[in-house]
């Protein structure tokens, strides 16, 4: 198994509450893009969750089937692993 490109990381949202979708999202989303022209990705999987924590929608493009579900392993593994060592560290 190849090692990964980047690491998960989260984006601190707007001081300010802005109306609509975040500046700091949107910036976070352009480095996302450039990432993958750099790569050449062939493929994405995302997910859009409101403030409350419920998904609005998700999308994927065509990619075989255990390549997707285990980028998604991934990603989950990291944010479990990303959440618990930020709990440790506020303990």
């Amino acid at each position: 198994m190849t090692k990964k490109v980047v690491k998960l990381r989260a984006v601190k949202p707007t001081e300010d509450k802005p109306k609509g979708v975040d500046p700091n999202l949107l910036l976070t989303i352009a480095e996302f893009t450039a990432i993958m022209e750099s790569y050449e990705a062939k493929a994405f999987a995302a997910v859009a969750v409101n403030e409350a924590g419920e998904v609005i929608d998700t999308w994927f493009t065509a990619l075989p089937h255990c390549a997707l579900i285990g980028g998604m392993d991934m990603m989950k593994n990291d944010y479990l692993m990303t959440s618990w060592m930020a709990d440790q560290e506020d303990e």
